[in-house]
């Protein structure tokens, strides 16, 4: 079977630290036969954790996992500045002011809720094309705007000697890096971020995904096996059976009536009679559900198949 229509749906990857968010993408890739692929939320080459990569037809829902709410552990050491708040950066010691768990649960309480966030300079975002990092190693530093962020929780694991391990909750956008050089300089000193690892997307746990080398240890015939469904992203969305005439419509990007249903104006996830994922629809004031984005006949007709081998 062709690995093109084979290999629909969502990896959960536990990216290793070391390795870039695209450099995972094109082993994964290579591992599935080098078929289409993206991932969402990336993570630094110094991160590790959980990188979910759509492969196949997934790809075309893969900018939904990017407004999911993302946590982290995170590791700060103390009385160290970072010129790029991490590991990378050239390291230069500072005063390191005493401080209890009293005093970190007071001043990280400041940084719960909706914050404004100045990207860093060693960052991917873009100026005029020109990643800010690449500037940045050119030692130019340009204005960057803030961004509102949501801080859901900062949780205090661990303090050992100089350094701070915590579990933060965030909204897509934050920089934890920033965070950690926030709250360091909160506690009277300075700080960077030696280690992080993302341990959930949403409702996804990094304890689901799977490594580079357990996906090498499992046939290429049967690795669609370790694919999440398609639609693991747009879990938040509401939810649409359609009858066998409507998705005969909807699957050919006919407009169907939905009066008289549960739906609500909105985008909307559509699942054929028998429960096979059919696409995304937007749902208009006059209750008609018009094609948003559509997954193949020659999908459709496949995982029907599936389920009646299985």
């Amino acid at each position: 079977m062709k690995a093109t229509s084979q290999f629909n749906g969502v990896l959960l990857l536990d990216k290793p630290k070391g390795l870039s968010s695209n450099h995972a993408l094109q082993q994964v890739r290579r591992l599935f036969g080098n078929i289409k692929g993206g991932y969402a939320g990336t993570l630094d080459p110094l991160a590790s954790g959980l990188l979910p990569i759509s492969l196949g037809e997934a790809t075309k829902f893969i900018n939904f996992f990017s407004d999911a709410r993302k946590s982290y552990e995170a590791v700060i050491k103390l009385g160290v500045r970072s010129t790029t708040g991490d590991a990378e950066g050239e390291l230069s010691t500072t005063e390191l002011t005493p401080f209890d768990a009293t005093d970190l649960e007071r001043i990280t309480q400041k940084f719960i809720g909706q914050l404004e966030q100045t990207p860093p300079m060693y960052s991917a975002i873009k100026l005029d094309g020109k990643p800010l990092y690449k500037l940045a190693r050119e030692g130019k530093v340009v204005p960057r705007e803030k961004r509102a962020i949501i801080i859901e929780s900062i949780k205090l694991e661990k303090i050992e000697d100089d350094e701070l391990s915590l579990s933060v909750c965030c909204s897509k956008g934050t920089y934890v890096r920033v965070l950690a050089e926030d709250i360091s300089r909160s506690l009277g000193t300075e700080g960077y971020l030696i280690s992080l690892r993302r341990t959930g997307l949403a409702e996804i746990s990094v304890s689901e995904a799977v490594s580079l080398n357990q996906i090498e240890d499992v046939d290429l015939s049967i690795r669609d096996k370790l694919l999440k469904n398609i639609d693991l992203s747009l879990t938040n969305l509401p939810r649409l059976s359609l009858t066998v005439a409507d998705e005969l419509k909807f699957i050919n990007g006919m407009v169907i009536s939905v009066i008289g249903t549960s739906c609500r104006p909105g985008v909307t996830s559509v699942y054929t009679h028998d429960g096979i994922f059919a696409g995304l629809a937007d749902v208009d004031e006059l209750s008609d559900l018009k094609a948003k984005r559509l997954m193949s006949q020659d999908y459709v007709a496949h995982s029907r198949k599936l389920k009646v081998v299985n």
